[in-house]
């Protein structure tokens, strides 16, 4: 009977073991993905601000033909219907802006119908507005990638 505690004592002792490497690793694979989260959450938040820091230079001016100065840009219009459509594609349900109201909007909010005169209106959003959209939602874009990553790097080990 000694012998049969002291086997079953030392099985328990040797499961506790694996137990806990096993709960090493899967520590180590956790913060080893933490950390390649909060670098690739460095990377987009430097990718931010030198966007955010070329916007206005981007938008504002343009070179007619190589080699030519810098002109004003053009004057860049979005109109109501591509902006809602915009808004739309993106999955935003979002009220419309000021500029796309129109006094017989039914609700103060609402955007113009298809196909109706005021989907045509200046929405008053600028190629910068855009620029600046599009830079943050790739960054949230790329911050979701790289958690979903290490997430799925982390289950493909523990797993494997």
């Amino acid at each position: 009977l000694l012998n049969l505690q002291l086997q079953h004592s030392n099985e328990l002792a040797k499961i506790a073991e694996d137990n806990f490497l096993q709960f090493q690793q899967q520590v180590t694979r956790a913060n080893q993905a933490e950390a390649r989260f909060l670098s690739a959450q460095d990377q987009f938040t430097a990718l931010q601000q030198q966007l955010s820091e070329r916007i206005a230079h981007v938008s504002t001016q343009y070179r007619p033909a190589p080699g030519a100065s810098p002109v004003p840009a053009p004057r860049f219009v979005v109109t109501c219907g591509w902006l809602r459509d915009y808004n739309h594609a993106l999955g935003a349900d979002l009220p419309s802006p000021a500029a796309c109201r129109t006094a017989a909007s039914p609700q103060e909010t609402a955007w113009p119908a298809s196909g109706a005169d005021a989907e045509l209106l200046e929405s008053g959003v600028s190629a910068a507005d855009i620029l600046a959209h599009a830079r943050d939602y790739g960054k949230w874009s790329l911050t979701n990638l790289a958690q979903l990553n290490a997430l799925l790097d982390v289950n493909d080990k523990e797993t494997h």
